[in-house]
């Protein structure tokens, strides 16, 4: 099943490179920007309108995310489409050397772009949480290229540079953009938006919970009259933990959701 949502994907990803070629490449290179601009105004305004929808339609609430961030995309995208054209109504020529892998490069980041914010829009739905049964917080689709990784990491490169809000008092772990307002400053929007997908069982915690399991499993002493680690008797496993796991640990996500008021974190813009 993975292999054919990958391939769909790569699919659409053609169709739409096609069409934004037979612009041109200055038509290319203005729909681009228009799609880009579109991605980071929707990611920056989604959740507001989220939470309005959640309170005063709460029977379409599980929507409200998806419905949020495709239309502001959507919208912005149309807006800024009729705004290029009545600004450049004609098409600029440029050397032949230069108009077909320039119309490319435009429709092709432009195309990634546009499936980004698609693939963002699925993960924010009401679904499985392996949605379609095969993407997931770490699948990276289509094939490992990872659209949807690709376009998060770029909203968050320009709330920490280009566009980016001062808050003193605020340390980036990483110490690249201290004292910035930092989109998802833990990197975990996809990680919660999974475990907040109400259909299927399977979790973020059963994929840490498995990949820990198999470690602890090669680790363990097959005899069982030895002592276990710890220093204590055989089985007892040394001291107890505190339950959720560890502090600051993946067991029960302690540690991993940012605190109220940090951007990113829950109740904040931008942070679903």
């Amino acid at each position: 099943m993975k292999v054919v949502v990958d391939l769909v994907l790569i699919g659409l990803t053609a169709g739409m490179t096609y069409a934004l070629m037979s612009e041109g490449l200055w038509g290319a290179a203005l729909m681009f920007f228009n799609i880009l601009f579109s991605a980071i105004v929707a990611l920056n305004f989604y959740e507001p309108l989220a939470q309005l929808i959640a309170t005063s339609a709460e029977p379409v609430s599980g929507m409200a995310d998806s419905f949020s961030l495709i239309a502001i995309f959507c919208v912005t995208l149309i807006v800024l489409r009729l705004t290029s054209e009545s600004l450049a109504p004609t098409m600029i020529r440029f050397p032949p050397q230069l108009t077909f892998p320039g119309a490319l490069a435009f429709a092709l980041a432009g195309s990634v772009a546009t499936m980004g914010i698609l693939i963002l829009g699925l993960h924010c739905a009401p679904v499985e949480k392996h949605i379609l049964g095969s993407i997931s917080y770490k699948s990276k689709p289509p094939f490992g290229l990872g659209f949807d990784h690709r376009t998060l990491g770029f909203f968050q490169f320009t709330t920490g540079q280009v566009f980016s809000r001062p808050a003193p008092g605020r340390v980036d772990r990483m110490h690249q953009y201290d004292n910035t307002m930092l989109f998802d400053p833990r990197a975990t929007w996809l990680l919660d938006h999974q475990d907040a997908r109400p259909h299927g069982s399977h979790t973020v915690i059963d994929d840490l919970g498995q990949a820990d399991g198999g470690s602890a499993a090669a680790a363990t002493p097959t005899d069982a009259s030895a002592p276990a680690a710890g220093g204590g008797a055989a089985g007892a496993g040394g001291p107890p933990q505190p339950p959720g796991g560890p502090p600051g640990g993946r067991g029960g996500r302690g540690g991993m959701i940012p605190p109220p008021g940090v951007p990113g974190g829950p109740g904040t813009p931008g942070s679903q």
